[in-house]
C-alpha cells in the first residue's frame, strides 16, 4: 500500500491496527499535518482547536486524504471540556491508540515587561493542555495495554532564547512531562516520545500573546525557517513507530542540544550573541522588504 517513505504508517497500523489517534491543535499547522499524514492510512481522528471555522476545514482535509475525523472544539486548558471530547471519542470507537498533544499558542517579550496574566496561559495552555492530556490518554491505554503519546514541546524547552520566558518555561515543562511519562509507563506497553523542533513553518504567531514588536520578530523566525509542518509530522512519525523518546530536528537543534549539555556556560553567551543578531537581520530585510 505505501512506497518505502511511508513505511512507518505500516509499522503504525500493525501495532495499532484500530488506528484511532486523538490530536489536539489540529486546524492547522503541525496538528493538522499529523492529522492528514494518519489519514492518508484511513485512521480514526479527533480533532480539536479552539476555533471552529480552522476545524471545519481540517475536517474536509482529513477526509478528502482518506481519514475519518470528528471535531471538538475547546480549550485544552479547560479539563472538563478536555474529558468530555475524549470521552466521547471512546464511546464512539472503543479506545484512543495514539494521543497527540500539540495545542499551543506563542508568547514573546522580556519577563520584566510582560503581563503575569500572559505568562500564566502560556503555562495553562501549553504545559498544562499537555498536562490534561496526558491525563486523560494514560487510563484508556493502561485499560488497552497498549497505546502512545507524543507531546509537542520545542526546541525552545533547551535553547531558552531570550524574551521567551513564558514559552520556554512551558515547553520545558512539557520535556519534563514526558520524560517522568516514559519511566512510568515503560512496562505497560505505552511509548511516549517528546517532539522539539525548532521554528516550523505554521501560522502560530498570528495567535501570540505579548508585545506587538515581540510577536512580529516571532513571525519573521517562523516564516525564515525551512522547516515545512508536513515534513516535521511525517519524520515525528516516524520516530514515534521507532519508539523514540526525544525527536529532535533539524541537525542545527541536534547540535545545539549537544552543545549545551557538554558546554553550558559557554552555551549562554553563545545563545544571547546569536538571538540578537538573527533579530537584527531578520529585521533589517523586513525593513527592506
Amino acid at each position: 500500500m505505501h512506497n518505502s517513505s511511508t513505511q512507518y504508517l505500516d509499522k503504525l497500523a500493525r501495532r495499532f491496527p484500530g488506528k484511532r489517534a486523538f490530536i489536539t491543535g489540529a486546524g492547522s499547522g503541525l496538528g493538522l499535518a499529523f492529522a492528514t499524514d494518519l489519514a492518508r492510512d484511513n485512521w480514526k481522528l479527533a480533532l480539536t482547536d479552539i476555533d471552529e471555522q480552522r476545524l471545519n476545514d481540517a475536517v474536509k482535509a482529513v477526509r478528502t486524504a482518506g481519514g475519518e475525523a470528528i471535531s471538538y472544539t475547546f480549550d485544552v486548558s479547560n479539563y472538563e471540556q478536555f474529558a468530555e471530547a475524549v470521552n466521547d471519542f471512546q464511546r464512539r470507537h472503543g479506545g484512543i491508540d495514539i494521543g497527540i498533544n500539540n495545542a499551543g499558542i506563542g508568547c514573546g517579550g522580556y519577563l520584566h515587561e510582560m503581563r503575569i496574566s500572559d505568562f500564566r496561559k502560556v503555562i495553562d495552555v501549553n504545559l498544562m493542555g499537555v498536562v490534561n492530556g496526558c491525563h486523560l490518554f494514560v487510563p484508556i491505554m493502561k485499560n488497552q495495554r497498549n497505546g502512545y503519546i507524543l507531546n509537542v514541546a520545542s526546541a525552545a524547552a533547551f535553547v531558552t532564547a531570550p524574551r521567551m520566558s513564558a514559552y520556554n518555561t512551558a515547553k520545558a515543562g512539557v520535556v519534563a512531562l514526558s520524560e517522568t511519562l516514559r519511566a512510568e509507563l515503560c512496562d505497560d506497553a505505552i511509548g511516549v516520545s517528546v517532539l522539539m523542533p525548532t521554528y516550523v513553518r505554521t501560522n502560530i504567531g498570528n495567535d501570540a500573546l505579548g508585545s506587538a514588536e515581540d510577536n512580529k520578530l516571532a513571525q519573521l523566525f517562523v516564516n525564515d525557517s525551512k522547516l515545512s509542518a508536513e515534513a516535521v509530522a511525517s519524520a515525528t512519525l516516524r520516530k514515534v513507530s521507532e519508539n523514540h523518546l526525544y525527536v529532535v530536528m533539524p541537525r542545527d537543534a541536534i547540535i545545539l542540544w549537544r552543545f549545551k549539555r557538554h558546554l553550558p556556560n559557554v552555551f549562554w553567551r553563545f545563545i544571547s550573541k546569536a538571538a540578537k543578531d538573527r533579530s537584527e537581520r531578520l529585521m533589517k530585510r523586513a525593513l527592506r522588504d
